[in-house]
């Protein structure tokens, strides 16, 4: 593993070494003050093998042991006005990319699945939430059906729409709730709803054997746990934590029996460049909490290691003076010390 991440450290550096220099050349020639349209050169284009061995050794690093590390994306515009619309300029070192708007892909998109794929081995996952459908179900109005059936419903169709596309992996969401205060009826309705949101995905999970799985969610709440036996990652919802008690906390009512600990993934969510979300993504004490969690991460806790981090509102990123995703790639180094993020 050492030697595959040091090779990826090396070519990133000569890619970027090989852009840089091509760069002082073009500024070189810059000699009239009136604006141009400068076409930057294509790395892919300054150096094909070295690229090319890049790209090897970095679908290498994706299969050996490693701290996962995956995004949520916004690609909900079709019609891209910069390279932050794309989803295939996200961090190389990303292993898995949720796409938000899972169902209307335009062909543009299915191309950057694929080209993520077979070039940079990572892998493009899609989502279904309990808790969003619930949250659609209850604004509707003069309901005429159960929301067992909406339910149903809800899920064949995104099951029936997502089947056209490249898919890697499903995420499926479930938080449920604290039973010890519920009455046996209202346990007996929230065992009913769990059965079916996961029985109703049992059709897929078989056909797809060979794709990644995550659970996501609150694992203690479960009724039933055999869905995390066949889940390859445990996503907690860390994404509102305020410090890293918050992390702590989240991961020890997670620890009880019947639930794997070395499939655990935390999640973290990107500032926003917009003023009405000003702190979104800080910790109370003003700290990234991108950062500062992968720095939590990185440690064993509580004798656990961390399989993983996950980054909602990835896209925000994108947005950064310095350079593109800077830190989720800054977090991706700290998780993943040895490689050179890309």
């Amino acid at each position: 593993m050492n030697l595959i991440l040091f090779k990826i450290k090396k070519y990133s550096l000569a890619l970027l070494l090989g852009a840089t220099a091509a760069g002082m050349v073009s500024c070189n020639k810059w000699t009239e003050a009136e604006p141009l349209k400068i076409a930057s050169p294509d790395i892919e284009e300054q150096n094909p093998a070295l690229y090319a061995k890049y790209l090897e050794d970095l679908r290498a690093y994706k299969t050996s042991p490693h701290t996962i590390n995956m995004g949520w994306f916004n690609n909900s515009k079709k019609t891209p006005s910069s390279q932050g619309d794309h989803f295939s300029k996200v961090p190389d070192s990303l292993d898995y990319i949720v796409l938000e708007s899972p169902v209307d892909l335009v062909d543009r998109e299915v191309g950057e699945m694929n080209d993520l794929l077979n070039k940079k081995g990572s892998k493009v996952i899609f989502e279904i939430d309990f808790n969003q459908i619930k949250t659609a179900y209850a604004k509707k109005e003069n309901n005429t059906v159960t929301f067992q059936n909406f339910l149903t419903d809800t899920v064949s169709s995104i099951l029936l729409a997502v089947d056209k596309f490249p898919y890697q992996g499903l995420v499926l969401s479930y938080m449920g709730k604290e039973q010890m205060h519920l009455t046996p009826e209202e346990k007996e309705q929230l065992e009913a709803e769990e059965n079916i949101f996961f029985q109703m995905l049992n059709p897929w999970l078989t056909k797809n054997t060979g794709k990644s799985l995550f659970f996501k969610g609150s694992p203690q709440n479960l009724i039933n746990k055999d869905i995390l036996k066949r889940a390859s990652y445990i996503v907690l919802p860390t994404e509102n934590a305020v410090d890293s008690g918050g992390l702590s906390y989240t991961l020890l009512s997670a620890t009880v029996d019947g639930i794997p600990t070395d499939k655990f993934i935390v999640l973290a969510s990107m500032t926003s460049y917009k003023a009405d979300e000003a702190k979104l993504g800080y910790f109370q004490n003003g700290s990234r909490s991108s950062i500062a969690t992968a720095r939590w991460a990185a440690a064993v806790q509580n004798g656990i290691h961390i399989a993983g981090i996950g980054y909602k509102n990835l896209a925000y990123d994108y947005f950064n003076v310095l350079k593109s995703y800077q830190y989720s790639r800054e977090a991706i180094q700290i998780t993943n010390p040895a490689i050179k993020v890309k």
